[in-house]
């Protein structure tokens, strides 16, 4: 008789420092499964082309590009699991103001930028697309579900908040793996950390990262996914 074949579970994420960083702990984790990486290349949430109203079908899209390439049947893909970062997504326009570097600075209490104008934009278009997807539960009649990390991956996990280089990124990622990727209850007890991981359900750490200036902070809700799984 013929191996049954694994349930696919896809994960959708910006970088390929990501995938390094979280593959090996998600492997071990969903070991029963197939666990796959979908790597944007960039943000989807805050890309010109994508707004609320076509967020879900981008999300979509995504998908097909590694059904297609993998020759992975849609009824065979458990669920596809979306990882993002929020970037300060969420403040308050008037917390957004004018500094003389050209990158964007993010701070506890505020961003600076060149061009404010600029980010409140993208913050309002990024904030419109996570609010359309953190309602999604399915996408194609997939299970779907979006986490996230403010401000970003190495703001939660290495508590580093700067504008880090790739080989600063790489060796973050390189690191992490090293110290969680055979360590299936250690990563599960390090992102379920009371440092970092928002209290409450799905829908009620979703709100909490909406509000104020929640989404220049350290928190993050992937923990939920192992509750959930």
């Amino acid at each position: 008789m013929a191996a049954k074949t694994k349930k696919v579970i896809l994960f959708i994420v910006e970088g390929p420092t990501d995938e390094e960083t979280l593959s090996p702990a998600l492997k071990k984790t969903f070991q029963r499964e197939d666990v796959r990486f979908h790597v944007v290349h960039g943000d989807m949430t805050s890309n010109w082309s994508v707004s609320g109203n076509n967020a879900v079908k981008t999300v979509y899209e995504h998908i097909e590009v590694e059904r297609k390439r993998y020759g992975i049947e849609k009824k065979d893909i458990l669920k596809v699991i979306h990882l993002v970062d929020i970037d300060g997504a969420f403040i308050p326009a008037d917390k957004v103001i004018s500094g003389t570097k050209g990158a964007i600075q993010y701070f506890d209490d505020r961003i600076e930028s060149a061009d404010p104008e600029g980010v409140v934009d993208r913050n309002t278009r990024k904030s419109q697309v996570l609010h359309r997807l953190c309602t999604a539960d399915a996408v194609g009649k997939v299970p779907y579900s979006i986490y996230y990390f403010s401000r970003n991956l190495e703001h939660v996990l290495h508590n580093d908040n700067g504008d880090l280089t790739d080989d600063e990124k790489i060796n973050y990622a390189d690191a992490f793996a090293d110290r969680y990727g055979s360590d299936q209850k250690g990563f599960q007890a390090f992102i379920s950390s009371d440092d970092f991981a928002v209290p409450g359900d799905f829908r009620e750490t979703w709100n909490f990262i909406m509000q104020g200036l929640n989404s220049l902070h350290r928190h993050c809700n992937l923990h939920l996914l192992f509750q959930d799984g």
